[in-house]
């Protein structure tokens, strides 16, 4: 039995209203999330259990999508196709049964500027917009991208906030999950280092290459400057952690040769 409300009601600045139901009359309330949708233009969906991460089969997708067991009537978010018109809302079936769309997706206007959030699974907690307007269903791409302030971490199939690796993470050279910057690419431990010169004068038979590496882990190679291009010896020795020198028995002519140094 209903019973009408005729005085006014005072929450003191402090109380509010929570779990309304989406608005459906025009005498019915609405939620800050309707308001939002009306004013940037968003259709807000009903979320979804889980999100596909790499390309499912509609037609038999299996018992389990990102490691979560399905039950008839889930709703998927299908985000990940070889074939991205086959992108979107779809309802879990059964494992050998084919996926269908959502009754609230099934067609393009439907899916413009579409909102939804996925409830478990790798990319739970996050909300998905789609971004492609003008389309025909099952036929142009269907494209989801991160939306909101719920954004997950980026991976190699779905975009978001990428994390820095520090330096003793990219010398690690194990973690798989942290973008690296050049600065740090370029004082990784393992990366090889590489130094050159042309030597030769007519005249001397020393020369000192400076490859400034900090280290006498080096290795160095003389080959011919033209011609065949081919390797020779001489004698070398390492002075100091930052210099190959070069001894030969014969005076090289101007610029024959042709060093390398690498770390």
């Amino acid at each position: 039995m209903s019973r009408k409300q005729l005085s006014d009601l005072d929450f003191g600045g402090v109380a509010r209203i929570r779990n309304l139901p989406a608005p459906v009359n025009p005498d019915e309330p609405v939620r800050q999330q309707d308001l939002n949708s009306a004013v940037e233009g968003l259709a807000w969906k009903d979320s979804c259990r889980v999100a596909t991460q790499a390309n499912v089969n509609l037609a038999a997708p299996g018992s389990t999508l990102d490691g979560v067991t399905l039950v008839s009537g889930d709703r998927v978010l299908v985000k990940a196709q070889t074939v991205a018109s086959e992108n979107g809302l779809y309802v879990w079936n059964g494992s050998a049964v084919a996926m269908t769309r959502s009754l609230d997706a099934n067609a393009a206007a439907e899916l413009e500027q579409a909102i939804t959030t996925v409830e478990e699974g790798t990319s739970s907690g996050t909300s998905w917009r789609q971004s492609v307007v003008n389309f025909v269903i099952g036929t142009d791409a269907v494209t989801w991208l991160l939306f909101g302030a719920n954004v997950g971490a980026a991976s190699e199939t779905s975009s978001g906030i990428a994390e820095i690796a520090t330096q003793a993470e990219t010398d690690g050279g194990t973690d798989d999950l942290r973008i690296v910057t050049p600065l740090k690419l370029n004082a990784w431990t393992g990366r090889v280092r590489r130094a050159q010169s042309t030597i030769g004068d007519g005249s001397a038979t020393q020369f000192d290459v400076n490859h400034n590496f900090a280290t006498r882990d080096v290795v160095v190679q003389v080959y011919q400057a033209s011609g065949s291009y081919e390797q020779v010896n001489c004698d070398v020795s390492l002075p100091n952690t930052n210099t190959a020198r070069l001894n030969f028995a014969a005076a090289p002519a101007a610029n024959a040769y042709r060093v390398v140094v690498m770390a």
